[in-house]
């Protein structure tokens, strides 16, 4: 497959099922707590589906398809029992290391912008990834729009000191393709997450990814100087 070579200065990326296979938690965790409230399991792709517009976003859409007509209690379990297991299971997506270093030999400032909780965010990173692999990441906070809308992938560009038109934003969603392009952002769709291939398809990125290495070979092409050494071992 021949990608194209993207002119970028900086890589943004989704977090959730971009960089880590997060789902194996969310999973365990939702299940548990719907089953201790007397409601039947739910299968993990229903569940992969509903993840990327926050947690908010995936109980209400549980809430809706189980009949549940309060979903605070499920909120307020589900975020208790998730944050004792945020990295019980879940671990980088094959080839995401290899990928990550070889954007930092190339000198690419990194950052993460994800719809999951801000604390969340931060402690999920820093325990799967070497403290200095991210300059910000960026999580849901109170007052702050989420993803599709482009503000925190903007406040991102703002912190790496890099013109969002030089930016390349990679994501497994059409929320992140959306956000991408309202950011005024290069748009990367990779197809390992839990993003539909066909939904993604459906919207105009710069490039689709289908293995990380994908990725990192196009952002090589656009900085052939800098490439000798830059696939390295693992972070």
């Amino acid at each position: 497959m021949m990608l194209p070579a993207l002119t970028a200065d900086a890589v943004i990326f989704d977090l959730d099922g971009t960089l880590v296979d997060t789902l194996p938690d969310i999973v365990w965790c939702l299940n548990r707590v719907l089953q201790d409230q007397g409601y039947q399991p739910l299968p993990r792709e229903t569940i992969s589906a509903y993840v990327g517009g926050g947690t908010g976003a995936m109980l209400e859409r549980v809430a809706a398809r189980l009949g549940i007509a309060d979903d605070k209690a499920l909120h307020t379990h589900y975020i208790a029992c998730y944050q004792q297991h945020l990295v019980q299971f879940s671990r980088p997506f094959e080839g995401v290391l290899e990928m990550l270093e070889g954007c930092r030999q190339l000198q690419l400032p990194m950052a993460i912008v994800t719809n999951k909780a801000h604390d969340m965010a931060l402690q999920v990173a820093g325990q799967l990834f070497p403290s200095n692999t991210f300059e910000i990441v960026l999580g849901q906070r109170r007052g702050h729009p989420l993803k599709p809308q482009p503000d925190a992938a903007l406040e991102a560009a703002r912190h790496l000191a890099v013109e969002p038109s030089r930016c390349l934003f990679v994501g497994d969603t059409v929320i992140d393709l959306m956000t991408a392009r309202a950011a005024g952002m290069h748009a990367a769709g990779v197809t390992w997450g839990y993003g539909r291939a066909y939904a993604l398809q459906a919207q105009t990125a710069d490039l689709y990814c289908d293995q990380p290495a994908d990725l990192l070979h196009a952002v090589q092409r656009a900085n052939p100087t800098c490439v000798a050494g830059a696939i390295a071992s693992p972070l």
